[in-house]
């Protein structure tokens, strides 16, 4: 099970907001930080303006990847360069978006 926060691995850490008195589904984490970000939610359907921005963040990190190998012939790239394509992008994604989480907690 991943993370609702960051996508990581789960790893023991869960919120179940209706003990709080929040109408929404149980959830898993990878860690205390990011299960006091989840703490502050109140339900979410829709991408978020962080998630919004984190996906924004990743495109230009995986752009900055491609413009670095300097190969746009994705039919040419090995296993490893696609590995580290996909690294860099969801890096990217989490940390920004773990990032925003800690900077603008939802209310």
């Amino acid at each position: 099970m991943m993370c609702c926060i960051c996508r990581r691995d789960a790893r023991g850490w869960g919120f179940a907001p209706e003990l709080i008195g929040i109408r929404a589904p149980a959830v898993k984490q990878c860690s205390q930080r990011c299960q006091d970000i989840t703490g502050k939610f109140k339900g979410m359907i829709d991408p978020n303006k962080h998630e919004t921005n984190a996906l924004a963040a990743a495109g230009i990190s995986g752009g900055a990847f491609v413009e670095e190998i300097g190969k746009t012939d994705l039919a040419s790239w090995t296993e490893q360069e696609w590995a580290t394509l996909v690294d860099v992008i969801v890096t990217s994604f989490q940390d920004f978006l773990r990032q925003a989480y800690a900077d603008d907690p939802p209310i």
